[in-house]
């Protein structure tokens, strides 16, 4: 039923605001979305949801060469991310670390691909309210429109 849910949701994306949307199946489910230069990645295993990312970042990056890591907050529990990458980049990122893990990465020209994880979208607003965020702060454009209700 969950598998199903995730299929509408992105397929609703791609309708609405009339993107291509990609759909790879394997070992992992691929959803991929491309706007702007700027892709789009959800993946995750469809046994076992909770292992999942969300990558946004320019078509055109490279293998990373910095690292910015930043761990969703957790009561009672140390971070799984090393010290020596707990570096924080932009500032307005640092909300979607209430929810989710962030990885930061940027190649040796200066893209940025943002991970987010486990991403798993439940409804459009928390699902969209991520995105929109990392794409204003970093590019300056809303990948999903805001005229989409749930």
């Amino acid at each position: 039923m969950e598998l199903k849910r995730i299929d509408n949701l992105w397929h609703f994306f791609a309708t609405q605001n009339q993107l291509f949307l990609k759909k790879h199946i394997d070992n992992k489910v691929l959803y991929v979305f491309k706007k702007n230069k700027i892709q789009l990645i959800h993946s995750f295993n469809p046994r076992f949801t909770a292992q999942s990312s969300l990558s946004i970042g320019p078509e055109s990056f490279e293998m990373g060469v910095e690292t910015y890591a930043a761990s969703k907050k957790r009561f009672g529990l140390p971070t799984a991310l090393n010290l020596h990458q707990r570096l924080f980049f932009p500032k307005e990122l640092l909300k979607l670390t209430s929810r989710y893990s962030l990885i930061i990465e940027k190649d040796r020209f200066k893209n940025l691909r943002v991970t987010l994880e486990p991403f798993i979208p439940k409804n459009i607003k928390d699902t969209s309210a991520p995105i929109n965020l990392i794409c204003e702060t970093l590019w300056s454009f809303r990948y999903f429109s805001n005229t989409v209700k749930n």
